[in-house]
Protein backbone atom coordinates (compact mmCIF):
# COMPACT_ATOMS: atom_id res chain seq x y z
CA UNK A 1 0.00 0.00 0.00
CA UNK A 2 1.18 3.56 -0.58
CA UNK A 3 0.92 4.65 2.75
CA UNK A 4 3.23 1.58 4.06
CA UNK A 5 5.82 2.72 1.32
CA UNK A 6 5.81 6.70 2.79
CA UNK A 7 7.75 7.59 5.74
CA UNK A 8 5.36 9.68 8.92
CA UNK A 9 6.38 13.10 9.31
CA UNK A 10 5.49 14.96 12.38
CA UNK A 11 4.24 18.40 11.53
CA UNK A 12 1.42 21.10 12.25
CA UNK A 13 0.05 23.73 10.60
CA UNK A 14 -3.11 25.88 10.28
CA UNK A 15 -3.66 26.78 6.77
CA UNK A 16 -6.17 27.83 4.27
CA UNK A 17 -7.45 25.59 1.55
CA UNK A 18 -7.01 24.90 -1.84
CA UNK A 19 -10.20 24.69 -4.21
CA UNK A 20 -11.32 21.15 -5.03
CA UNK A 21 -12.81 20.29 -8.75
CA UNK A 22 -13.91 16.72 -10.26
CA UNK A 23 -11.14 14.33 -11.81
CA UNK A 24 -8.99 15.84 -14.68
CA UNK A 25 -9.48 13.99 -18.08
CA UNK A 26 -6.38 11.23 -19.14
CA UNK A 27 -4.02 12.28 -21.32
CA UNK A 28 -4.02 12.20 -24.99
CA UNK A 29 -1.68 11.43 -27.71
CA UNK A 30 0.67 13.64 -29.73
CA UNK A 31 3.60 12.59 -32.13
CA UNK A 32 6.97 12.05 -30.32
CA UNK A 33 9.07 9.39 -29.65
CA UNK A 34 12.44 8.15 -28.62
CA UNK A 35 14.20 4.49 -29.79
CA UNK A 36 13.58 2.04 -27.83
CA UNK A 37 17.19 1.00 -27.28
CA UNK A 38 19.59 3.33 -25.48
CA UNK A 39 22.42 4.99 -27.73
CA UNK A 40 25.05 4.10 -24.51
CA UNK A 41 25.16 3.57 -20.80
CA UNK A 42 27.75 4.81 -18.56
CA UNK A 43 27.72 3.63 -15.30
CA UNK A 44 28.54 6.73 -12.39
CA UNK A 45 30.69 5.06 -9.57
CA UNK A 46 29.47 4.64 -6.15
CA UNK A 47 26.76 7.15 -6.54
CA UNK A 48 23.63 7.91 -4.13
CA UNK A 49 22.10 10.19 -6.28
CA UNK A 50 22.73 11.99 -9.25
CA UNK A 51 21.66 15.25 -11.69
CA UNK A 52 22.49 16.31 -15.27
CA UNK A 53 22.31 20.11 -16.61
CA UNK A 54 23.30 21.33 -19.62
CA UNK A 55 23.48 24.60 -21.59
CA UNK A 56 22.50 23.22 -25.26
CA UNK A 57 25.71 24.04 -26.34
CA UNK A 58 28.34 22.66 -24.63
CA UNK A 59 29.03 19.35 -23.10
CA UNK A 60 26.00 17.90 -20.63
CA UNK A 61 27.64 17.78 -17.19
CA UNK A 62 26.44 15.42 -14.69
CA UNK A 63 26.98 15.35 -10.75
CA UNK A 64 26.39 12.98 -8.41
CA UNK A 65 27.03 12.12 -5.00
CA UNK A 66 28.37 9.36 -3.12
CA UNK A 67 28.86 8.66 0.52
CA UNK A 68 31.55 10.86 0.71
CA UNK A 69 31.98 13.49 -1.97
CA UNK A 70 29.84 15.53 -4.46
CA UNK A 71 31.36 14.46 -7.76
CA UNK A 72 30.76 16.34 -11.59
CA UNK A 73 32.09 15.42 -14.87
CA UNK A 74 31.57 16.62 -18.43
CA UNK A 75 29.43 13.56 -20.51
CA UNK A 76 31.12 13.63 -24.61
CA UNK A 77 27.25 12.70 -25.77
CA UNK A 78 28.83 11.69 -29.58
CA UNK A 79 31.18 8.74 -27.52
CA UNK A 80 28.97 7.90 -24.88
CA UNK A 81 31.90 8.47 -22.45
CA UNK A 82 32.59 11.02 -18.95
CA UNK A 83 35.46 13.36 -19.04
CA UNK A 84 37.69 12.51 -15.82
CA UNK A 85 35.53 13.11 -12.56
CA UNK A 86 36.38 15.38 -10.12
CA UNK A 87 35.60 15.88 -6.61
CA UNK A 88 33.81 19.70 -6.28
CA UNK A 89 32.75 19.77 -2.86
CA UNK A 90 35.89 21.13 -1.18
CA UNK A 91 35.95 18.27 1.66
CA UNK A 92 32.59 19.52 2.60
CA UNK A 93 30.45 15.75 3.27
CA UNK A 94 27.04 15.68 1.66
CA UNK A 95 24.02 13.99 2.21
CA UNK A 96 23.87 11.17 0.61
CA UNK A 97 19.98 9.74 0.16
CA UNK A 98 19.14 9.17 -3.25
CA UNK A 99 16.26 12.54 -3.01
CA UNK A 100 18.80 14.51 -1.94
CA UNK A 101 20.58 14.84 -5.78
CA UNK A 102 22.98 17.55 -6.24
CA UNK A 103 21.62 20.75 -8.00
CA UNK A 104 23.74 21.54 -11.28
CA UNK A 105 23.16 24.47 -13.61
CA UNK A 106 25.69 25.45 -16.85
CA UNK A 107 25.95 28.56 -17.65
CA UNK A 108 26.57 30.35 -21.10
CA UNK A 109 30.14 30.30 -20.77
CA UNK A 110 30.46 26.83 -20.00
CA UNK A 111 30.91 27.21 -16.28
CA UNK A 112 29.35 25.26 -13.76
CA UNK A 113 26.86 25.65 -10.87
CA UNK A 114 26.30 23.60 -8.21
CA UNK A 115 25.29 23.14 -4.57
CA UNK A 116 24.60 20.24 -2.14
CA UNK A 117 23.45 19.78 1.47
CA UNK A 118 25.91 18.97 4.12
CA UNK A 119 24.97 18.09 8.01
CA UNK A 120 26.86 20.75 9.95
CA UNK A 121 26.69 20.06 13.80
CA UNK A 122 23.45 19.52 14.76
CA UNK A 123 21.77 20.62 11.76
CA UNK A 124 22.40 21.06 8.32
CA UNK A 125 23.60 23.71 5.72
CA UNK A 126 23.24 24.35 1.85
CA UNK A 127 26.90 24.38 0.14
CA UNK A 128 27.20 26.34 -2.96
CA UNK A 129 30.05 26.12 -5.55
CA UNK A 130 30.00 28.97 -8.66
CA UNK A 131 31.90 27.96 -11.58
CA UNK A 132 34.30 25.73 -9.70
CA UNK A 133 34.52 27.74 -6.88
CA UNK A 134 35.38 26.59 -3.23
CA UNK A 135 31.52 25.39 -2.02
CA UNK A 136 30.42 28.07 0.64
CA UNK A 137 27.37 27.73 3.30
CA UNK A 138 24.94 29.84 2.14
CA UNK A 139 21.76 29.24 4.14
CA UNK A 140 22.76 30.99 7.28
CA UNK A 141 22.94 29.03 10.88
CA UNK A 142 22.21 25.02 10.52
CA UNK A 143 18.96 23.87 11.32
CA UNK A 144 17.55 20.78 11.04
CA UNK A 145 15.43 19.68 7.88
CA UNK A 146 17.78 22.09 5.93
CA UNK A 147 17.40 19.87 2.28
CA UNK A 148 16.50 19.20 -1.02
CA UNK A 149 18.22 22.19 -2.91
CA UNK A 150 17.50 23.14 -6.35
CA UNK A 151 19.29 25.69 -8.59
CA UNK A 152 17.72 27.35 -11.93
CA UNK A 153 19.61 29.92 -13.92
CA UNK A 154 17.89 33.12 -14.89
CA UNK A 155 19.45 35.28 -17.32
CA UNK A 156 22.46 33.46 -16.60
CA UNK A 157 22.24 33.77 -12.97
CA UNK A 158 21.33 31.56 -10.34
CA UNK A 159 18.36 31.28 -8.39
CA UNK A 160 18.56 28.48 -6.23
CA UNK A 161 15.09 27.24 -3.74
CA UNK A 162 15.81 25.03 -1.06
CA UNK A 163 14.06 23.76 2.59
CA UNK A 164 15.00 24.69 5.99
CA UNK A 165 13.01 23.69 8.75
CA UNK A 166 10.09 23.10 6.92
CA UNK A 167 10.24 26.55 5.52
CA UNK A 168 10.53 27.66 1.56
CA UNK A 169 13.72 29.29 1.29
CA UNK A 170 15.04 31.37 -1.78
CA UNK A 171 18.79 31.80 -2.75
CA UNK A 172 19.83 34.77 -5.35
CA UNK A 173 22.73 35.98 -6.54
CA UNK A 174 24.00 39.62 -5.75
CA UNK A 175 27.22 40.19 -6.70
CA UNK A 176 29.78 37.51 -5.67
CA UNK A 177 27.19 36.24 -3.01
CA UNK A 178 24.26 34.32 -2.56
CA UNK A 179 21.53 36.14 -0.65
CA UNK A 180 18.83 34.15 1.05
CA UNK A 181 15.61 35.09 1.53
CA UNK A 182 14.01 33.13 3.92
CA UNK A 183 10.21 32.49 5.03
CA UNK A 184 9.30 32.70 1.64
CA UNK A 185 6.48 30.16 2.59
CA UNK A 186 6.87 29.64 6.86
CA UNK A 187 5.31 25.72 6.48
CA UNK A 188 6.16 23.61 4.02
CA UNK A 189 6.02 19.83 3.03
CA UNK A 190 9.58 18.98 4.53
CA UNK A 191 10.44 16.14 2.22
CA UNK A 192 9.51 17.40 -1.16
CA UNK A 193 11.82 19.67 -3.76
CA UNK A 194 11.26 22.85 -4.40
CA UNK A 195 11.44 24.50 -7.88
CA UNK A 196 12.26 27.97 -8.89
CA UNK A 197 11.32 29.15 -12.86
CA UNK A 198 11.05 32.35 -14.69
CA UNK A 199 7.67 32.27 -16.92
CA UNK A 200 7.46 36.02 -18.43
CA UNK A 201 8.72 38.99 -16.09
CA UNK A 202 7.42 36.44 -13.12
CA UNK A 203 9.42 34.05 -10.83
CA UNK A 204 8.14 31.39 -9.54
CA UNK A 205 8.54 28.94 -6.80
CA UNK A 206 6.73 25.43 -7.47
CA UNK A 207 6.31 23.22 -4.39
CA UNK A 208 4.70 20.76 -2.28
CA UNK A 209 2.96 22.76 0.71
CA UNK A 210 1.44 21.49 4.47
CA UNK A 211 -2.17 22.17 5.31
CA UNK A 212 -4.35 21.52 8.00
CA UNK A 213 -7.75 21.44 6.22
CA UNK A 214 -10.64 19.97 8.33
CA UNK A 215 -8.17 18.99 10.87
CA UNK A 216 -6.16 16.59 8.28
CA UNK A 217 -3.21 17.13 6.67
CA UNK A 218 -2.81 17.98 3.12
CA UNK A 219 -0.08 18.21 1.42
CA UNK A 220 -1.17 19.97 -2.16
CA UNK A 221 1.29 20.96 -4.31
CA UNK A 222 1.52 24.96 -5.01
CA UNK A 223 3.08 28.10 -6.37
CA UNK A 224 4.02 31.33 -5.46
CA UNK A 225 5.79 34.14 -7.43
CA UNK A 226 7.69 37.42 -7.40
CA UNK A 227 7.42 40.21 -10.02
CA UNK A 228 10.42 42.04 -8.60
CA UNK A 229 13.02 39.55 -9.33
CA UNK A 230 12.66 37.11 -6.34
CA UNK A 231 12.82 40.24 -3.15
CA UNK A 232 9.41 40.05 -2.49
CA UNK A 233 6.27 37.13 -3.22
CA UNK A 234 2.40 36.90 -3.69
CA UNK A 235 -0.15 34.78 -2.23
CA UNK A 236 0.75 31.05 -2.59
CA UNK A 237 -1.40 29.62 -5.26
CA UNK A 238 -3.23 25.95 -5.55
CA UNK A 239 -1.10 23.77 -8.48
CA UNK A 240 -3.43 21.27 -7.69
CA UNK A 241 -7.05 21.75 -8.13
CA UNK A 242 -8.27 18.93 -5.40
CA UNK A 243 -6.67 17.68 -1.84
CA UNK A 244 -4.50 14.99 -1.07
CA UNK A 245 -4.72 14.13 2.37
CA UNK A 246 -1.90 12.22 3.88
CA UNK A 247 0.12 12.46 7.16
CA UNK A 248 2.92 10.53 5.58
CA UNK A 249 5.63 12.39 3.68
CA UNK A 250 6.14 11.29 -0.63
CA UNK A 251 9.18 12.53 -1.12
CA UNK A 252 8.14 13.49 -4.29
CA UNK A 253 8.40 16.90 -5.70
CA UNK A 254 7.27 19.02 -8.13
CA UNK A 255 8.93 19.60 -11.42
CA UNK A 256 8.40 23.10 -13.92
CA UNK A 257 9.21 23.72 -17.21
CA UNK A 258 8.66 26.77 -19.57
CA UNK A 259 7.33 26.65 -23.00
CA UNK A 260 6.64 30.34 -24.12
CA UNK A 261 5.99 32.24 -21.64
CA UNK A 262 3.52 29.31 -20.41
CA UNK A 263 5.51 27.67 -17.14
CA UNK A 264 4.11 23.97 -17.11
CA UNK A 265 4.26 21.89 -13.86
CA UNK A 266 4.79 18.08 -13.09
CA UNK A 267 4.34 16.21 -9.59
CA UNK A 268 2.62 12.89 -8.34
CA UNK A 269 -0.08 12.76 -5.98
CA UNK A 270 -2.93 9.98 -4.27
CA UNK A 271 -5.52 12.35 -3.59
CA UNK A 272 -8.87 10.35 -2.69
CA UNK A 273 -10.75 11.19 -5.04
CA UNK A 274 -8.64 9.39 -7.96
CA UNK A 275 -7.11 6.84 -5.79
CA UNK A 276 -9.58 5.89 -2.84
CA UNK A 277 -7.21 2.80 -1.20
CA UNK A 278 -4.24 4.78 -1.39
CA UNK A 279 -2.37 1.69 -2.39
CA UNK A 280 -1.76 3.87 -5.77
CA UNK A 281 -0.68 7.31 -7.20
CA UNK A 282 -0.80 9.51 -10.33
CA UNK A 283 1.72 11.65 -12.32
CA UNK A 284 -0.46 15.27 -12.83
CA UNK A 285 0.15 17.97 -14.93
CA UNK A 286 -0.76 21.68 -14.64
CA UNK A 287 0.07 25.14 -16.72
CA UNK A 288 -0.32 28.87 -16.00
CA UNK A 289 -0.20 31.11 -18.50
CA UNK A 290 -0.31 34.58 -16.19
CA UNK A 291 3.61 33.84 -14.76
CA UNK A 292 1.77 31.23 -11.67
CA UNK A 293 -1.22 33.86 -10.72
CA UNK A 294 -3.39 30.72 -11.90
CA UNK A 295 -3.42 27.13 -12.96
CA UNK A 296 -6.02 25.26 -15.14
CA UNK A 297 -7.81 21.88 -14.29
CA UNK A 298 -5.43 19.14 -13.39
CA UNK A 299 -3.92 16.69 -16.59
CA UNK A 300 -3.85 13.22 -15.24
CA UNK A 301 -0.89 11.97 -17.14
CA UNK A 302 -0.79 8.55 -16.03
CA UNK A 303 -3.47 5.30 -15.41
CA UNK A 304 -2.92 2.80 -12.58
CA UNK A 305 0.11 2.13 -10.31
CA UNK A 306 2.76 3.94 -8.07
CA UNK A 307 4.19 6.74 -9.93
CA UNK A 308 6.40 9.61 -8.26
CA UNK A 309 9.58 11.80 -8.60
CA UNK A 310 8.30 13.62 -12.57
CA UNK A 311 11.20 15.42 -13.95
CA UNK A 312 10.85 17.43 -17.62
CA UNK A 313 13.03 18.81 -20.23
CA UNK A 314 12.10 21.19 -23.31
CA UNK A 315 13.66 20.02 -26.62
CA UNK A 316 14.59 22.25 -29.42
CA UNK A 317 10.95 22.08 -30.83
CA UNK A 318 9.41 22.85 -27.93
CA UNK A 319 8.52 19.60 -26.82
CA UNK A 320 8.05 18.56 -23.33
CA UNK A 321 9.81 15.48 -22.66
CA UNK A 322 8.36 13.85 -18.99
CA UNK A 323 10.29 10.69 -16.94
CA UNK A 324 9.01 9.66 -13.78
CA UNK A 325 9.50 6.73 -11.83
CA UNK A 326 6.71 3.75 -11.66
CA UNK A 327 7.51 1.34 -8.24
CA UNK A 328 6.32 -2.66 -8.67
CA UNK A 329 7.76 -6.24 -9.50
CA UNK A 330 9.50 -5.03 -12.78
CA UNK A 331 9.83 -1.21 -11.59
CA UNK A 332 11.37 1.43 -14.05
CA UNK A 333 11.50 4.83 -15.58
CA UNK A 334 8.31 6.10 -17.78
CA UNK A 335 8.38 8.31 -20.66
CA UNK A 336 5.59 10.80 -22.17
CA UNK A 337 5.69 13.50 -24.20
CA UNK A 338 3.60 16.84 -25.03
CA UNK A 339 3.84 18.45 -28.36
CA UNK A 340 1.10 21.04 -27.55
CA UNK A 341 2.56 22.98 -24.41
CA UNK A 342 1.34 20.50 -22.01
CA UNK A 343 -2.19 20.05 -22.50
CA UNK A 344 -1.66 16.81 -23.31
CA UNK A 345 0.80 13.60 -23.39
CA UNK A 346 1.38 10.60 -24.70
CA UNK A 347 2.59 7.63 -22.72
CA UNK A 348 5.59 5.68 -23.91
CA UNK A 349 7.41 2.38 -23.64
CA UNK A 350 9.48 2.58 -20.43
CA UNK A 351 12.62 3.65 -20.75
CA UNK A 352 14.44 1.44 -17.84
CA UNK A 353 13.37 -1.33 -15.97
CA UNK A 354 14.58 -3.94 -13.40
CA UNK A 355 15.68 -5.94 -16.32
CA UNK A 356 16.98 -4.21 -18.50
CA UNK A 357 19.20 -1.79 -15.92
CA UNK A 358 21.38 -3.66 -13.04
CA UNK A 359 18.55 -5.80 -11.35
CA UNK A 360 17.72 -2.82 -8.99
CA UNK A 361 14.59 -0.99 -9.63
CA UNK A 362 15.48 2.44 -11.15
CA UNK A 363 14.40 5.82 -9.08
CA UNK A 364 15.29 9.59 -8.70
CA UNK A 365 15.64 10.56 -12.29
CA UNK A 366 16.73 13.45 -13.81
CA UNK A 367 16.67 14.73 -17.35
CA UNK A 368 17.84 17.27 -20.27
CA UNK A 369 17.50 17.17 -24.19
CA UNK A 370 20.65 18.09 -25.48
CA UNK A 371 20.31 17.99 -29.58
CA UNK A 372 18.62 14.90 -30.82
CA UNK A 373 19.70 13.60 -27.42
CA UNK A 374 17.32 12.50 -23.82
CA UNK A 375 19.65 11.91 -21.56
CA UNK A 376 18.44 10.94 -18.06
CA UNK A 377 20.56 10.11 -14.95
CA UNK A 378 18.86 7.01 -12.50
CA UNK A 379 20.27 5.40 -9.50
CA UNK A 380 18.57 1.93 -8.58
CA UNK A 381 17.67 -0.16 -5.31
CA UNK A 382 20.80 -2.06 -5.58
CA UNK A 383 23.33 1.34 -5.01
CA UNK A 384 24.31 2.06 -8.30
CA UNK A 385 23.78 5.23 -10.62
CA UNK A 386 23.61 5.59 -14.38
CA UNK A 387 23.11 7.81 -17.31
CA UNK A 388 21.58 6.93 -20.52
CA UNK A 389 21.04 8.58 -23.85
CA UNK A 390 18.24 7.86 -26.23
CA UNK A 391 17.90 9.23 -29.50
CA UNK A 392 14.43 11.68 -30.43
CA UNK A 393 12.44 10.32 -33.07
Amino acid sequence: MLAALLAMAACTADRASTSETPRSPTSTAVENSVDVEPLFRVDLDGAVAANIATNGTDSPVVAWITVDHVIASALDPIAGELAEPREVDGGVAPIAHPIERPAIAVRSDGSVDIAFTSVQGSGASVFYSAGGSEPEAISGTPQMETNLVHVTLVDDSPVLAWLEASTLSVGLEEGDMISERELVDDQTCDCCNPVPALAGDALVISYRDFEMVDGEIVRDVVAVASTDGGDTYGDVVPVADDHWFITGCPFSGPSSVVVGDDLVVAWMDGRQSVHPGQQTSSIWVDRSSDGGSTFGPDLEVTGEGLNRWPVMAVDGEGVIHLVWETAGPEGGLSYATSADDGRTFRVRDALVTRSTGDGGAPTSPSVVVHDDLLIVTWTTTSGRGHVGAWRIG
